[in-house]
């Protein structure tokens, strides 16, 4: 048996939270009831006993766990995942801010017994108030002594640094980097397979029964980079269309993101890629045309492109917006194609973020 070669859909999986709003259903046209507060729908996730699970096809009702450890010639191409499915996409709906924290990368997550991935993670801003922002890094640099006073002392706010955010920004979060989403923000993330979060501060927050909700200091000091972090929105790279524009807006060792533009209705081939792709409408609406058929999808629809699926082209009505993540191949499938179409190195460096922690550096020259 081998997975069809067309797009797989799966049911969502949401979690309701303290800080959920009702974006999802008002926003995302979710069938939700208006009295939950989801702060989260995972859309492709097969991390530990949150397995999506296949929606329609000959294929309903299999774990994502199960079409790794079964089809992964299928599934992940020449890549490979020994570790399970690697990536996890979710919406996130933040109508209040949630808390400060940090996840460990591979190797702290591996020796301290958290999994067998570490959480980068990036997001792409759907909508969000005026002059909405976040929380990436600290403002100096502190001694680990100085940060665990901070949390502790209730002061580690006036340590964070903030950065205005917009819709269509994407913002890229390194294992290992304090951060915060803050409220009236929705967004789409795209990170490793991991739900290890280590809070340093929330806001004396009370939870459902009245209580604080539990830190990890001593933890979360022991992982987090301490160093003073200048970050903004990554700049996209834009590649013309023919009323479309294809726009890289991130590419680290994990994942890497590229938004499909439409400004008219009009048909982009999508680039086949070594391994399986994650398709996420943000806005508006697509089709998916492959040799087997089609798939339509609407505003909040997400599908998994196995790798079995290469030639595949999306048709995008006026004005929708389209995202497409993998695990990529950065010499190939990032550098070089870029390079070649004369994009500078510079423009394609900071597709990698800031800091000694570009994956992209090593590919490039100076």
């Amino acid at each position: 048996m081998k997975i069809p070669a067309e797009p797989i859909s799966f049911l969502p999986i949401y979690k309701e939270t303290l800080w959920g709003g009702t974006a999802l259903a008002t926003r995302l046209c979710r069938p939700l009831s208006p009295d939950l507060r989801i702060g989260e729908s995972w859309e492709v996730s097969g991390s530990g006993q949150d397995q999506s699970t296949v929606a329609t096809g000959p294929l309903a009702g299999m774990s994502l766990r199960r079409l790794a450890a079964e089809f992964p010639a299928d599934l992940f191409g020449d890549a490979g995942s020994p570790g399970g499915f690697p990536l996890l996409c979710k919406f996130i709906d933040a109508r209040d801010r949630l808390s400060v924290q940090v996840h460990p990368d591979d190797v702290q997550a591996r020796a301290n017994g958290w999994g067998e991935f570490g959480k980068t993670e990036c997001w792409y801003i759907i909508d969000a108030k005026e002059d909405a922002r976040c929380i990436i890094g600290f403002r100096r640099n502190l001694t680990v002594e100085e940060l665990r006073s901070a949390a502790e002392s209730g002061t580690l706010p006036g340590e964070l640094s903030e950065v205005p955010i917009k819709p269509g920004d994407v913002v890229f979060i390194p294992a290992g980097t304090v951060h915060a989403i803050l409220e009236g923000t929705l967004m789409y993330e795209v990170q490793e397979t991991s739900d290890t979060t280590l809070r340093l501060y929330d806001w004396a927050r009370l939870d459902a029964a009245g209580k604080p909700r539990s830190l990890r200091v001593r933890e979360a000091c022991a992982v987090v980079d301490r160093s003073a972090l200048r970050t903004r929105p990554i700049p996209p790279v834009v590649l013309a269309g023919n009323g479309f524009s294809r726009n890289l807006r991130l590419a680290c060792r994990y994942f890497a993101i590229e938004q499909y533009a439409f400004r008219e209705a009009s048909e982009a081939v999508m680039e086949a890629r070594r391994s399986f792709r994650i398709v996420t409408v943000v806005r508006g609406g697509a089709t998916l045309l492959y040799a087997g058929g089609r798939t339509e999808l609407s505003l909040g629809e997400t599908v998994l492109l196995p790798a079995i699926l290469e030639e595949t082209r999306i048709a995008g009505a006026a004005g929708a917006d389209i995202l497409v993540s993998w695990v990529p191949d950065l010499r190939e499938e990032i550098v070089l194609p870029l390079r070649h179409r004369g994009v500078p190195e510079d423009a394609i460096r900071l597709l990698g973020g800031v800091g000694a922690r570009n994956d992209l550096t090593p590919f490039l020259m100076g």
